[in-house]
């Protein structure tokens, strides 16, 4: 007679987003190279959140804000620092254009090297 597996403890997202893959990120992936100011930034992910690097490699240079998609097919949009929410839209597109509005003036392009890395 087979014994029965414990149950496994499910994950942050199986609990939030039950039955899906990674919820909103291809749609916020597809829609950021949209925004010039944003396609010249590393996105990476961290967390269930995107968000927007000028440096390549860890550890990140974080520019603007981040874009957590919700479990209702919202987005919620932070600012970074300090920290604050900006607030929730419905599209994809609308949550990259108010966290490409958190970015500074002239973000520096992409830099392949880490921060301490430089001399």
């Amino acid at each position: 007679m087979a014994s029965a597996e414990p149950p496994r403890t499910p994950t942050k997202h199986q609990v939030r987003s039950p039955g899906s893959l990674y919820p909103g990120i291809v749609p916020l992936l597809e829609a950021a190279p949209v925004q010039p100011r944003l396609r010249r930034l590393y996105p990476f992910t961290s967390y269930f959140a995107l968000l927007f690097s000028s440096s390549t490699s860890y550890p990140w240079s974080v520019e603007a804000g981040s874009i957590e998609p919700l479990y209702n097919g919202r987005f919620k949009i932070c600012r970074r620092s300090p920290f604050a929410v900006i607030g929730e839209v419905e599209t994809a597109e609308e949550a990259v254009a108010l966290v490409r509005e958190l970015l500074p003036t002239g973000p520096e392009p992409v830099s392949t090297t880490s921060s301490d890395e430089h001399v």
